[in-house]
């Protein structure tokens, strides 16, 4: 099947490259390469084998092309990957153990690569439903991989085909199409974030970035609660998208003048510490969510966010340095959110990623424009180029196949 691949060889030699010179930038594509690789197997009868509609292309995916990512959690990757988790596709084969699943299905998936899926008894947190934070990810009949795209047993959605454990398999609604189902993905992980520190009626709530994540994030809070959403966009093209999926205010990045006027806004009081950006002080937004997870992204959080209010980190930081002062002037709570796994919602626990379908079937969540560009596997340089280019207006690119 063709696939583009990434060998540990080949990401060894750039990571070398990379730590000795801080100003090496490998170009997008060099990591991956286009390839007929093996056909996959069923792992066991509890596995499912897939035919890949559409493939996205996620932040994450970037950040990883570009050496952006930690490698705190290398040891759960496993090489030669194929990049890609979010996934929808046609199911072409069952194990016999399969009941709930059929062939002919579209289906998207629940990425995570937790104990069920490896055959082992369950961690504490996969009894919990957490099987984003299982702690054996490098156990069972599975070889080493956070998720669907870490790991070399399953493919990813930069291939033609991929297997997936039953578990991990979702129906798609018959009124969803196939684009709106792959923003399930990157909405259920908004979802689970939101649900940590769900907002009260009429709270001031600040979305750092507009990118994909901060969009569904928005998307999320106007669904999930009815809090007051102040959004801030790097570029005019997601400014106006914001506005059209609900948010109440919309400011684009210029220097601080965008926090300044979001603290003035909030009822913040602007200091003006020597060597720094302006910083407020009384007032501020009840919750930030950050969706971007930089160093510029987190500052702005810290600023703007009130005394004792609270930043749920969305976007996933690697090494950073910000100034985090705030936290202990201001008694900031910190929240981090990894992916998604079961969260609660109206006092019943189930997937996130069948919350995040139910949204989007009921049309409570309009996502039928996020896939802004999409490129066969062939053209893979000018997708992933594109991807990375916000200059062309670039809300989510993915992969399809035929």
């Amino acid at each position: 099947m063709k696939a583009l691949t990434v060998k540990m060889e080949d990401y060894l030699e750039l990571l070398k490259k990379k730590s000795e010179d801080q100003n090496f930038k490998p170009n997008i594509f060099d990591l991956v390469q286009l390839e007929d690789i093996p056909d996959l197997n069923l792992i066991d009868d509890n596995w499912i084998k897939i035919k890949v509609k559409l493939g996205g292309i996620c932040g994450s995916d970037l950040n990883f092309l570009s050496f952006k990512m930690s490698t705190t959690l290398s040891s759960f990757t496993s090489f030669p990957l194929v990049l890609g988790h979010e996934i929808v596709g046609t199911v072409i084969e069952i194990g016999k153990n399969v009941s709930k699943i059929s062939i002919g299905d579209t289906i998207t998936i629940d990425e995570n690569l937790g104990c069920k899926t490896r055959g082992i008894e369950p961690c504490s947190a996969c009894i919990e439903g957490d099987n984003s934070l299982c702690s054996n990810l490098d156990k069972g009949n599975v070889s080493p991989g956070l998720m669907i795209g870490f790991c070399k047993d399953t493919g990813g959605a930069w291939s033609e085909y991929i297997v997936a454990h039953e578990s991990q398999v979702f129906k798609i609604p018959e009124n969803v199409s196939p684009e709106e189902a792959l923003i399930a993905e990157p909405l259920a992980c908004a979802i689970h974030g939101i649900l940590k520190k769900i907002p009260e009626d009429n709270d001031n709530c600040v979305v750092v970035g507009c990118g994909t994540m901060g969009l569904v994030t928005i998307l999320a809070l106007k669904a999930l609660s009815n809090c007051n959403v102040i959004a801030i966009a790097k570029y005019p093209f997601q400014s106006e998208m914001a506005k059209e999926l609900g948010a109440d205010d919309v400011y684009v990045i210029k220097k601080d003048l965008h926090l300044k006027k979001i603290a003035r806004k909030l009822g913040s009081r602007l200091l003006s510490p020597p060597m720094e950006i302006s910083y407020p002080v009384g007032g501020g937004a009840d919750i930030i969510f950050d969706s971007v997870g930089n160093a510029s992204s987190i500052t702005d959080a810290l600023r703007l966010v009130k005394s004792k209010g609270t930043v749920v980190l969305i976007g996933y930081p690697s090494y950073i340095e910000t100034n985090w002062a705030p936290i202990i002037a201001k008694e900031i709570t910190i929240i981090g959110t990894n992916v998604f796994g079961h969260d609660n919602i109206n006092g019943v626990r189930k997937s996130t990623l069948q919350i995040a379908l139910d949204l989007i079937s009921s049309r409570r969540v309009n996502v039928k424009d996020f896939i802004t560009h999409k490129f066969k596997l062939e053209n893979y340089k000018s997708a992933l180029s594109t991807a990375i280019d916000k200059s062309k207006n670039v809300l989510k690119a993915a992969f399809i196949f035929d």
